[in-house]
């Protein structure tokens, strides 16, 4: 955390005040991120009972599907994004779980367009061309 980091004096949550601010904290049980996975039809992975946050973030894993696990990256990763800004560039506000959850299905978005592009750009035998032992594909 910020204290153990000498960043801070103070172990509070910067983001909400309650609780002492670790990773477990900052994903699982800080209302700013509590917002979040019910927002990302991910409501179930706040309802473990599973205690340390390694064992918590296997589990989602091993009981997620793939789609879930990329929405579950891109929320987390959002999250602590949106947290260092708010502390070490001073935002005067935290954003909200609806504007994060907004960027990571927009995030989420842009990659589908970028793969479903991907797969139409792949090079066919039709695009071949041959003239004077040059060959050139394009």
């Amino acid at each position: 955390n910020l204290k153990h980091k000498r960043v801070s004096n103070d172990a509070a949550c910067p983001r909400c005040g309650r609780g002492e601010e670790d990773i477990t904290h900052i994903f699982r049980y800080c209302p700013a991120t509590g917002e979040i996975w019910p927002l990302l039809d991910l409501s179930w992975i706040s309802e473990s009972t599973i205690q340390g946050f390694w064992g918590w973030i296997t589990w989602v894993f091993r009981t997620s599907t793939s789609k879930q696990c990329k929405i579950f990256c891109c929320g987390m990763w959002f999250i602590w994004n949106s947290r260092n800004k708010f502390i070490h560039e001073q935002k005067t506000k935290t954003e909200t779980g609806r504007e994060l959850t907004l960027k990571v299905r927009n995030y989420i978005a842009k990659l589908e367009g970028l793969k479903m592009k991907a797969s139409t750009l792949k090079p066919s035998s039709s695009h071949r061309y041959q003239e004077g032992g040059t060959r050139v594909m394009i």
